[in-house]
């Protein structure tokens, strides 16, 4: 009885490392593969940039180069910085030990960062790529999907250097760009909780609707 119980702990701790080490290869495979791709893909256009959105997604909401990009599940936040891109600014991150999963980003001339916090049993994702970021915050069944997704909305992220350039010497970025720091994780910053409660009201507006169809259909 006890070599089956010593059997058994064995087989369940190496299937737990396994598990683990699959999971972070897994997003190494995504940067690697998608992350890190030269493409042109692009079937979204705004002034000063274009990007590829995944195939189910749609932009809900744009306040100049800050979107909210929504899926069947997800929403996600996207920021794009053209005048640090006009300007070349680079920054550096901090990889976080601590987290879920964090790492520095670098291809080619390109760099970022990414940071994956787990908080309630859910994953807040900061990924900056391209002088752009993407934020979500994803139950644990959407954080594959929900990485892939960003890594092909960064990949795909097309400065138009002419329509930057004309709106910087019309002053017109800097009247209508929200101030946003896409270098600094956002984890690191004092309302952290504050911001995930924000998304937690979208999760429960969302599911409103779901309790609203199954209470007519069980009245009928």
């Amino acid at each position: 009885m006890r070599k089956y119980i010593y059997l058994t702990l064995i087989i369940l701790f190496f299937t737990g490392c396994s598990i683990t080490k699959v999971r972070e290869e897994s997003f190494d495979s995504i940067i690697n593969t998608v992350l890190y791709k030269d493409t042109t893909l692009s079937n979204v256009s705004f002034d000063g940039y274009k990007f590829y959105l995944p195939r189910g997604a749609r932009v809900s909401e744009n306040k100049d180069y800050n979107l909210e990009i929504n899926d069947n599940d997800n929403k996600y936040y996207l920021y794009v910085d053209t005048i640090s891109y006009y300007y070349k600014t680079k920054s550096t991150h901090e990889v976080d030990n601590n987290i879920f999963y964090s790492k520095n980003l670098s291809y080619k001339d390109n760099f970022g960062y990414v940071d994956i916090s787990e908080i309630d049993n859910k994953y807040f994702l900061e990924i900056m790529y391209n002088y752009a970021k993407v934020e979500a915050y994803v139950p644990k069944d959407n954080l594959y999907d929900s990485f892939l997704n960003i890594c092909y909305i960064l990949s795909t992220i097309d400065f138009n250097d002419s329509a930057i350039s004309y709106r910087l010497s019309n002053k017109e970025l800097e009247a209508t760009t929200e101030e946003f720091d896409i270098f600094k994780s956002k984890k690191d910053t004092d309302d952290f909780l504050q911001y995930i409660e924000e998304f937690d009201k979208y999760e429960d507006n969302k599911n409103i609707g779901k309790d609203q169809d199954v209470i007519e259909t069980e009245e009928d």
